[in-house]
């Protein structure tokens, strides 16, 4: 199987496994990050949407509910397009279309739609200049793209970087199992295993997007610094995600579970010694951030001239 057709079955997968609360709350999570992002939401009504990657059509739904004419979710999963289509007649947005595609070639016109969602995609696509390139082709001169993207630099990502190989010595079953016994609702299962899982991840600065999307002919990119409303909320939101991937590996037996978890532990004393130090008045709730954090996820929009 090839890497794409790996991630998308992947996310299915993991998608699918959402019961109803968590998927509506991840629904409404959309709503609240735009207001928090100082968007317009009436921005949406009569709009002619696409969610590129869509995985269970969480935020395809989202904008058919803030009043899109018409949304189009795309993902190379067949389960997790089934899981979004019955989500979709469950939430009474039975109108929105999904269509199993790549991101890589997307099977629509150029510029027809006035806005393109790609949230969680780029980073783990083998051909990130040629996903950007598309998104900006079917989208509308004067249309608008919003994206989230893995960002560089903090604690998070070094240490996901450090773990994958071991979480793949022991297996995708018996991490899932772990996750089981460590008590994790669905929404962080997912968070964990598609980070420790999927076949392609890649980060990304700020500088980079900025230079590629100049490339596709989007300008007026405004990263956004609110409406994060998860692990990096604050510092404190921060360090219990970091303890989350600490104890799913103290659920696993064995000596990898073992370096596993003494390399969660020294990164987790790190970000608690950052919280206290800004606690303690010797660093600045920016200053932790940055150390800590990084630039963090990119949330971003961007409009096509």
């Amino acid at each position: 199987m090839n890497k794409e057709l790996e991630t998308g079955q992947l996310f299915g997968n993991l998608f699918a496994a959402y019961d109803d609360e968590n998927f509506k709350f991840s629904v409404d999570l959309f709503e609240r990050r735009f207001r928090d992002g100082g968007f317009d939401l009436e921005w949406f009504k009569g709009k002619t949407c696409l969610d590129a990657g869509c995985g269970g059509g969480r935020y395809s739904i989202a904008m058919a509910k803030l009043g899109a004419a018409a949304v189009t979710g795309i993902d190379l999963s067949e389960v997790g397009i089934a899981d979004a289509k019955r989500r979709a007649a469950d939430l009474g947005a039975g109108h929105v279309k999904f269509d199993v595609g790549s991101v890589t070639a997307l099977p629509y016109a150029d510029s027809s739609f006035d806005c393109v969602i790609s949230s969680g995609v780029l980073m783990h696509t083998t051909n990130p200049v040629g996903v950007m390139s598309e998104l900006a082709r079917v989208l509308k001169p004067g249309g608008m793209l919003y994206m989230l993207v893995y960002a560089t630099e903090g604690l998070r990502w070094p240490l996901v970087q450090m773990l994958r190989p071991i979480a793949q010595h022991i297996g995708f079953e018996a991490m899932d199992a772990a996750v089981a016994k460590a008590g994790m609702p669905v929404n962080r299962r997912r968070t964990y295993l598609d980070d420790l899982f999927v076949p392609c991840i890649d980060f990304y600065t700020w500088q980079c997007l900025e230079g590629m999307l100049a490339a596709n002919g989007l300008h007026n990119a405004q990263r956004w610094t609110k409406g994060r409303l998860d692990q990096e909320e604050t510092l404190d939101t921060y360090a219990k995600d970091l303890s989350g991937f600490l104890e799913v590996f103290q659920a696993i037996p064995g000596d990898a579970a073992r370096r596993a978890v003494a390399i969660c532990q020294s990164v987790l004393d790190h970000a608690s010694a950052i919280a206290e130090d800004v606690r303690a008045g010797k660093l600045t709730e920016p200053e932790g951030r940055e150390i800590a954090i990084g630039q963090g996820h990119h949330r971003f929009t961007a409009w096509k001239r």
